[in-house]
């Protein structure tokens, strides 16, 4: 993976740990209304995790976090 794609993956996986605690949500609670598991949550969470979301998975995301895309990929 790209070394930028690297980067935004881990500014990533800290803006949905920071939004999600900010409306009080666990993990499973998270993935449960984005519509997916846990596991997954959970590693989308790491950002040393090279997975990134599709497209159609980082919009349910943002829309469970109630931030807009842009939020989800700022520093």
């Amino acid at each position: 993976m790209p070394p930028i794609m690297m980067k935004l993956k881990a500014i990533l996986a800290k803006n949905m740990k920071k939004y999600r605690k900010k409306l009080r949500l666990t993990q499973e609670q998270a993935a449960e209304r984005t519509g997916m598991s846990v596991n997954y949550w959970q590693r989308l969470e790491l950002p040393e995790q090279i997975e990134m979301p599709s497209f159609r998975t980082f919009h349910r995301i943002a829309q469970t976090l109630h931030v807009k895309y842009a939020r989800l990929l700022a520093e």
